[in-house]
Formats: structure tokens, C-alpha cells, sequence
């Protein structure tokens, strides 16, 4: 039996040191590995339920129905999941003025397993995304007559711009339209149509979520607008993406906005309407569906001279002025 002694003592704790020391880096290195290999899996799960594809397109398409003329970029930048499985994404936010796309800001998805998902927008420069609001013709409660919201001087501006301009012009109508009638009515003028409110039975099939105006006025806050249609392929890359609405376009982007709408609608409501922002979707649904695409207002762009002209249109109230560009047009043959 060996004698106790201060170096047997010494070398015993040197020795349990070591194993101590080995064993914690072991364990350490298992975790390590155990967490590598977990965020390679949930990765790997979540490229191949291509979540990230998923939300970029619906929340595109639910921006695109609620923000007149913005638009979310055709790609998208992510970040991979974390431990506890959320997924963060981001793509430029764009508008069209003339025939150009300008990037006017950005959008950061946050997608959490929880219902505490969100999505922020920034845009430098502007006081919010975007200024339009649409003005609705008649009260659908009593038929009564509405006036519309036009901004000051809008016309008088326009008058003063240089003809080497173009513009981005919003209004309403004096009455509830077809769309297709809406946009016959427009067809000789050189311009593009980029979006248009649509009436899905506010105030009447339900009440809308948001709203102000007074006796003379009703502008709702959480309306849907009608666009150039998306589609998307199985996992979620756009296959289609029309960029204005015309007599050619027109019944495939109401189409593929019924067809997305379905889609929608097939997932949870805390989806759709917290997460993305489309209030009542089954309610407007069901409207369009029943009575078709109702307009009443849009939003359009083209050269300032052209612009000018709808000053004598006589279904057109409530105008607003957007933004303006330098010349980037090229004349379409309309007829």
C-alpha cells in the first residue's frame, strides 16, 4: 500500500483536475454537437417546408392589396432559424412612378412559432407608407350622396410641373364602378393603372374595422385593393407577376386574387389577419365572390400632361398627387 504523502496528494488532485477538466469538455462538445445538429434539422425542415418563401409571398401579397402602389421586391434576404424557431426575413419595399420601380424602404419579417409574428416597415424620408386614401362614393347604408377627400391644388400643381415629368396620381369615383368599366373608361388616356380600391360590403355585410370621415365623407382605413395578380409555383417562387391592370390583364389578376384569397383563407385566421393585416378576408371574400370586383377609385401613372387630363373626367373626385419623376416613359398604343 502506498504511503500517503504531499506528492501522492499533488498527484491525485492533478489527476482529478484532469478528469474533471475532460469530462466538462466532453459534455461541452456533446452539447455543442447536439445543437449543431438541431439547427442543421430545423433548417434543414424549414428550407424544405420553404417557410421562408412562404411568408415572404403572402405577406407580399397582402402589402401589394392594402398599400396602393407598393410593391415587395421579387427577392428576399433571411436569416437562419434560431433555437427557438424563429425565422427573420427581409426585402425592399417599391413603388412604380412613370414606367421606373423606386425602392422607397424595407420590410423585416418576423415569424415566430408563437402569435407574437410581426412585420415592420421603414421608409426613409416618408411620414408613413403611403398617403392615398379613397373616398367612398355613396353612404351603403342610405344610397346617400358622398363628396370625395381631394387634396388642396392638385391640379394647379400639376399645371406647374415640366412636361419632361411624371407623376403618380390616386382619386375616387363619383359612384361604384365595375372594373372593367372603370378601366374602359380610362382606356384612351396614355397612362397605367397600378391599383383600385375595391367595396367588399362595408357597413352593410359587416362593419369595417377602421373608418373616419363625417356627414359628407367615409374613407375606410382597412380596405383591399385590386392589383396585378401573383401566382406562385410549390414552393412558393413567383411564377407570375403582372405589373399594372388593363383590358389584357384585368381578368387574370382578379382571378389570381380570388385563387391567392382561397389559399389565404385555408390557413389560420390569427395568420391572416394578425399576422398579415387582412381584417375580415373571409367577409370580402364572400363579396367578391357574390358580386364581382366593385371599384371606386384608383391609383395611376403617366406623364404630367396626361395626368392634367383627368382633370375633365367627370366621374373622378377626391384626387391626391403622389410622388414625381423625371421622364421614363415610353407611349403604349391603347387601342
Amino acid at each position: 500500500m502506498t504511503e500517503w504523502n504531499k506528492d501522492l496528494e499533488k498527484r491525485i488532485l492533478r489527476k482529478s483536475r484532469f478528469t474533471l477538466t475532460f469530462r466538462v469538455l466532453r459534455i461541452l462538445l456533446i452539447v455543442f454537437f447536439i445543437y449543431c445538429g438541431y439547427m442543421l434539422l430545423i433548417n434543414f425542415i424549414a428550407d424544405k417546408l420553404n417557410i421562408a418563401k412562404e411568408n415572404a409571398y403572402y405577406s407580399k401579397l397582402a402589402l401589394e392589396w392594402t398599400v396602393p402602389n407598393v410593391r415587395g421586391d421579387f427577392g428576399f434576404e433571411e436569416e437562419d432559424m434560431t433555437i427557438f424557431g424563429t425565422k427573420k426575413l427581409s426585402y425592399n419595399l417599391i413603388k412604380k412612378v412613370g414606367h421606373d420601380d423606386k425602392v422607397i424602404g424595407q420590410a423585416l419579417l418576423t415569424k415566430r412559432l408563437s402569435n407574437l409574428s410581426s412585420i415592420t416597415f421603414s421608409h426613409p424620408g416618408q411620414k408613413q407608407l403611403n398617403d392615398f386614401s379613397f373616398s367612398l362614393p355613396v353612404d351603403p347604408r342610405t344610397e346617400r350622396k358622398l363628396e370625395g377627400n381631394a387634396s388642396p391644388n392638385v391640379w394647379e400643381t400639376l399645371e406647374k410641373l415640366p412636361q419632361g415629368t411624371v407623376g403618380e396620381l390616386a382619386f375616387s369615383t363619383t359612384s361604384f364602378m365595375d372594373s372593367k368599366q372603370l378601366i374602359e373608361s380610362l382606356r384612351k388616356y396614355d397612362i397605367n393603372i397600378l391599383w383600385m380600391p375595391l367595396y367588399t360590403g362595408e357597413f352593410v355585410d359587416y362593419n369595417p374595422s377602421g373608418w373616419s370621415g363625417n356627414d359628407n365623407l367615409i374613407m375606410v382605413s382597412d380596405l383591399i385593393g385590386l392589383t396585378g395578380g401573383n401566382e406562385h409555383d410549390n414552393k412558393y417562387y413567383e411564377t407570375a407577376r403582372i405589373n399594372g391592370l388593363d383590358k389584357d390583364t384585368l381578368t387574370e389578376s382578379e382571378q389570381l386574387m380570388v385563387k391567392n384569397m382561397e389559399e389565404l383563407l385555408n390557413k389560420s385566421a390569427s395568420y391572416y389577419e394578425q399576422f398579415l393585416g387582412l381584417g375580415h378576408l373571409d367577409q370580402k371574400y364572400q363579396y367578391i365572390k357574390k358580386k364581382g370586383f366593385t371599384v371606386y377609385g384608383a391609383v395611376v401613372t403617366g406623364p404630367v400632361k396626361e395626368l392634367l387630363k383627368l382633370q375633365d373626367v367627370s366621374f373622378i373626385q377626391g384626387e391626391q398627387l403622389g410622388e414625381v419623376d423625371l421622364w421614363n416613359w415610353q407611349s403604349e398604343n391603347k387601342e
